[in-house]
């Protein structure tokens, strides 16, 4: 019961912001996290973000439109979709408390979520569908807490099947949108017309140069639903759905109907959500490394909290009826390509996504798409989605194993694509589907195959003079076996030496090492006989080597530790083991 304890306080801990590495203002940076720009600069620097974030906020109402909303519905719902980005928004800048990583990144509808909830709305409705986002946000957070390591369950090649296949899964609907067929034959050549128009027109403002590129979903589906008008494509009442949405209206909360929740469909938007925590964790590493002068390796603490804390806004959004949110990877990159991290632009942001969504009249533009509109922009998500999955799946090489991962991971999703009665008949309702069964069967696999990789070696290290050079051949040497990469055994070789160092100051005689090479991560476990040592220094200070003894190996310490990417000590019957991992 009280190693039960500890580990509940450790990870709670791990959240604790005192924990936060020191930051180094970065060389060259106009904007730091906590400058304030002035509104002349900070206004015109979040408008950049807001052109980004407005092309996904058609999707909404392509959620609502498929679940049969009216048109008021479906206002609403994507009032309560943009006062969710707003609310995911200022989680993510807390500066206190469990949730949050304090950086500034904006959040856009969740892509990845649109093909679970197009799945789930004609099933259970919309208020269905919102329970099941709102589990999925409950059950993310507590596997943030729980499992220390996410890259190990979903590698980029992982991630990069399921983006792909989420990309794949919306095809269908994007043709179904471009003919629809209660239209007559003539309608639906002339919406598929449309629709291939529309999409030419996008990606030809997207290949053009200057700002305007960024708006290029916004300009060509303005181009097309205007075109859409004039045929007389578009919504037959649409000057009086305008002139019936107030300028005006706080957007009130649907809560989810959990009498109407099919766990069935639950592995879906789990799915999704295990995607939604590959990219969030790529952007705040990416964010990390650019807010940080002397960044070296991912600080943990607020990459935890900032999972948390998109998770805690996923299950608010739920629980209000709304839309799933998740961080932008292209405003990121705008911020870090404009060398403006500034909390205030994103505050700036937040506030007008939340007044934007008191305004029905204005929201209501995004509803009034035209079918063959809507499937344009489906099918330029598509491209984007499926390319992004194949870098993801290229981004390493792919060597026998993650081939196999991989290719049956696309096989089962794409084959469940193809052929939906014969693979409805043989599985469950909970794995018939494209994303889930292809997920499903890259992350098993991956799973079984790791350890057919795992490679480990055991050795003892005598303390005395001949430490350091016996460190460096054993080391090498266990590279060149393992084919692993010179950067990351040379932090080995260098993490080892440190704590050969503090150890032989402590007159330990020798340490056992025991080292593993599996896949993705090195791991070193160093067992002495001996008290554990101190804790490596959250804040170290040089001043801490003339300071007393304690601080001069907590410093140490934070000096053999500081390129791993975890850490920890546990001491039984007199015997300490000190553990790392590398990746």
């Amino acid at each position: 019961m009280e190693e039960h304890r500890v580990r509940v306080k450790g990870l709670f801990d791990s959240l604790e912001r005192n924990r936060d590495r020191r930051r180094q203002r970065p060389a060259g940076i106009t904007y730091d996290l906590d400058d304030a720009p002035p509104a002349r600069e900070a206004v015109p620097l979040y408008l950049q973000q807001l052109g980004i974030q407005s092309i996904y906020f058609l999707l909404p109402g392509l959620v609502a439109t498929a679940a049969g909303a009216s048109p008021g519905e479906a206002t609403a719902f994507l009032c309560l979709s943009l006062a969710a980005l707003g609310f995911a928004g200022l989680i993510q800048q807390a500066r206190r408390g469990p949730f949050g990583s304090g950086y500034a990144i904006c959040f856009i509808p969740a892509p990845v979520f649109v093909a679970p909830f197009l799945t789930a709305v004609p099933l259970v409705g919309l208020q269905g569908a919102t329970g099941l986002l709102a589990l999925t946000g409950l059950a993310a957070m507590a596997f943030v807490l729980l499992l220390p390591r996410l890259a190990a369950l979903m590698p980029t090649e992982v991630a990069g099947v399921v983006v792909f296949l989420i990309g794949a899964s919306l095809l269908p609907r994007a043709l179904g949108a471009a003919h629809p067929a209660e239209w007559q034959a003539g309608a639906q050549t002339l919406g598929m017309e449309l629709a291939l128009g529309t999409l030419a027109a996008m990606i030809l403002v997207s290949l053009l140069r200057g700002g305007v590129a960024r708006f290029g979903v916004l300009v060509g589906a303005a181009l097309g639903t205007l075109v859409a008008l004039l045929l007389g494509l578009g919504p037959a009442d649409w000057r009086a759905m305008l002139e019936a949405a107030p300028w005006f209206a706080l957007p009130m909360p649907r809560p989810p109907d959990l009498w109407v929740i099919d766990l069935a469909l639950l592995p879906a938007f789990l799915l999704a959500a295990l995607a939604t925590a590959a990219s969030m964790l790529g952007d705040l590493v990416a964010f990390q490394r650019a807010a940080d002068g002397a960044w070296t390796r991912p600080d943990v603490p607020p990459i935890r909290r900032g999972l948390l804390g998109e998770f805690l806004a996923m299950t608010v959004a739920g629980l209000a009826g709304a839309m799933a949110t998740s961080s932008s990877s292209a405003c990121v990159g705008l911020s870090i390509a404009t060398r403006t991290l500034a909390r205030r632009v994103v505050l700036i942001g937040c506030a007008v996504l939340l007044l934007l969504a008191c305004s029905p009249k204005l929201v209501t533009l995004f509803i009034l798409v035209p079918a063959p509109v809507q499937a344009a922009m489906l099918g330029y998500v598509c491209c984007f989605m499926m390319a992004a999955g194949c870098r993801l799946i290229t981004a390493r090489m792919l060597d026998s194993r993650r081939t196999f991962v991989v290719g049956l991971g696309l096989a089962a999703g794409l084959g469940a694509a193809i052929a939906p009665e014969l693979f409805g008949s043989m599985l469950p309702r909970a794995l018939a589907s494209p994303v889930t069964l292809g997920t499903a069967v890259a992350l098993v696999v991956n799973l079984l195959t790791r350890p057919l990789v795992a490679q480990q070696a055991g050795f003892t290290l005598e303390a005395g003079p001949g430490l350091t050079q016996a460190v460096e051949d054993r080391i090498q040497a266990l590279g060149g076996a393992w084919g692993a990469r010179w950067e990351t055994m040379e932090k080995v070789s260098h993490a080892l030496m440190e704590m050969g160092e503090v150890l032989t100051g402590r007159d330990v005689p020798e340490m056992r090492v025991q080292a593993r090479f599996d896949d993705d991560q090195v791991t070193l476990a160093v067992q002495y006989d001996g008290p554990p040592v101190q804790t490596p220094a959250a804040r170290p200070d040089a001043a801490d080597l003339d300071g007393p003894l304690a601080a001069q190996e907590a410093f140490a310490m934070w000096l053999a530790t500081r390129r791993g990417s975890g850490f920890t000590q546990r001491h039984a019957n007199g015997r300490t083991e000190l553990r790392i991992h590398f990746d």
